[in-house]
């Protein structure tokens, strides 16, 4: 199993190209397509200017967002050049609401997105993970600054509480999981009476190595606020090279102001993560 249509989106020429250069090595493992989508946003706010004033300043950032499109269009070619990938590159400019609707229909396709992790040097980031997740449906691999594409073999932690959005991440994972040495499950303080006490982790152990994947079961107490920090954790002390988590277990209302795995996970991850719903 592999990914054969993996996505990018490059929206600031100033911003961090992790995502495009790990989009880049994993479409070179894999023998996968990578399709490149240069997207620049038009924020523009239309009620807080005096009359006449808002169509002059809405053709100028207009203006501008098309300048830095192109910009970016020219760079791509150029840093594509060379690379041992089938590629194809999509440009667009859109008004700021126009972006989840554009990407939504451009990404359904795409059997992966890479994009860099939110909270960084980009504005636009958090707006294109959470397109991918629920507008498009799509997993999402996000990279954080300084990190490459996750490589074969090595460890991978994996969050598992039984929920839909682990499972479909777990899923979305496989090509991955099938390259890695080992996967460790995770299970935070499963429940005392669930369905699986007495094998907490076996069905999905099962899944994995009918799967080819060698895994283990960890179960760990919840001695941090967020589950999304003990994840984190777990992957520095086994030397995990990506987490994969399931995402916005809880809605996104709520972790923006109580917090969540998700969030913190997005927020604080120094090696890749990736996402499904």
């Amino acid at each position: 199993m592999a990914y054969k249509i993996i996505s990018t989106v490059l929206t600031d020429s100033d911003a961090s190209t992790e995502g495009l250069d790990a989009a880049i090595t994993l479409a070179a493992r894999m023998d996968a397509h990578l399709e490149i989508f240069v997207v620049t946003i038009c924020h523009s706010e239309t009620h807080n200017y005096f009359m006449g004033a808002e169509a002059m300043t809405i053709e100028r950032q207009t203006r501008d967002a098309m300048a830095e499109r192109e910009k970016l269009d020219a760079w791509v070619n150029d840093r594509m050049q060379g690379e041992p990938v089938r590629w194809a590159l999509q440009s667009a400019t859109v008004q700021g609401p126009a972006l989840t609707p554009y990407l939504a229909r451009k990404l359904r396709f795409s059997d992966l997105v890479v994009l860099p992790r939110p909270y960084q040097d980009n504005p636009d980031a958090e707006a294109l993970v959470e397109a991918c997740l629920f507008a498009a449906e799509r997993p999402v691999l996000m990279i954080p600054k300084g990190c490459k594409a996750p490589a074969a073999g090595g460890h991978i932690v994996m969050g598992w509480n039984d929920a839909a959005e682990a499972l479909a991440a777990a899923r979305a994972a496989l090509p991955l999981l099938q390259q890695a040495d080992v996967a460790d499950i995770c299970i935070i303080d499963p429940p005392m009476h669930g369905a699986d006490r007495s094998d907490p982790g076996g069905a999905m152990a099962q899944y994995l190595m009918r799967h080819g994947t060698r895994s283990e079961v960890a179960v760990l107490a919840k001695t941090e606020p967020h589950v999304g920090e003990i994840l984190l954790r777990r992957a520095r002390e086994v030397g995990a090279h990506l987490i994969i988590s399931g995402a916005y277990g809880h809605s996104r209302l709520r972790e923006a102001v109580f917090g969540g795995a998700t969030r913190s996970l997005l927020e604080r991850a120094d090696r890749p993560i990736l996402m499904s719903r």
